[in-house]
């Protein structure tokens, strides 16, 4: 039997429960830390094996954690809420690792994966694994090295990361209990 790692332990009831119970930080937290021991755990595997790297799977994946935690923290949603998210937890110092200065790109490319598939967009971007940038324009073309990419998110969610800095975000009470019921408002959304 498979089980779903993300929701063991508790009950729906007795999440919700501590959820509404406990300060806004034990919802970020729980949903921060499922996500870096789980999803992340997942996203670790995606480019294992060279000859069949799980690209999609990876932006659909990143993706997903982007905009659950954009959601969250920052009350948005969509392109918005995505470079919000990659200029605060992901961006690197270098040019090519700032992923926020492509965000529409990149978004535009994942709702391609998960919406469309083909849809013309495919044909303005491509991979590039081997290049030492994280990503570079060449012309009309955005070419991109996913596993760069990749790594500023594992970095992200890393011992010490940026993602567990969201207190230079929410810096009042009242920031942190608009991302409570935000997260909780998600929680419960059964979509």
């Amino acid at each position: 039997m498979s089980e779903n790692n993300a929701h063991l332990g508790e009950t729906y009831e007795q999440r919700l429960k501590r959820f509404n119970e406990n300060h806004p930080i034990e919802v970020i937290e729980t949903v921060i830390n499922s996500m870096a021991n789980h999803f992340v755990n997942e996203l670790r595997a995606v480019f294992d094996n060279p000859p069949n790297r799980q690209t999609t799977l990876m932006f659909l994946g990143t993706h997903s954690i982007a905009l659950t935690i954009s959601h969250g923290i920052f009350g948005e949603d969509g392109l918005k809420g995505y470079r919000l998210f990659l200029q605060n937890f992901i961006d690197g110092k270098t040019p090519d690792t700032q992923f926020s200065e492509i965000a529409a790109e990149i978004h535009e490319w994942r709702n391609v994966l998960a919406h469309r598939w083909i849809n013309v967009a495919g044909h303005s971007i491509s991979y590039n694994f081997d290049m030492s940038e994280g990503w570079v324009r060449d012309g009309e073309f955005l070419i991109l090295n996913p596993q760069v990419y990749l790594n500023q998110y594992l970095k992200a969610f890393g011992a010490g990361g940026r993602i567990y800095r969201y207190d230079q975000i929410l810096t009042t009470e009242e920031e942190y209990e608009a991302a409570k019921q935000r997260f909780i408002s998600k929680y419960e959304d059964k979509a």
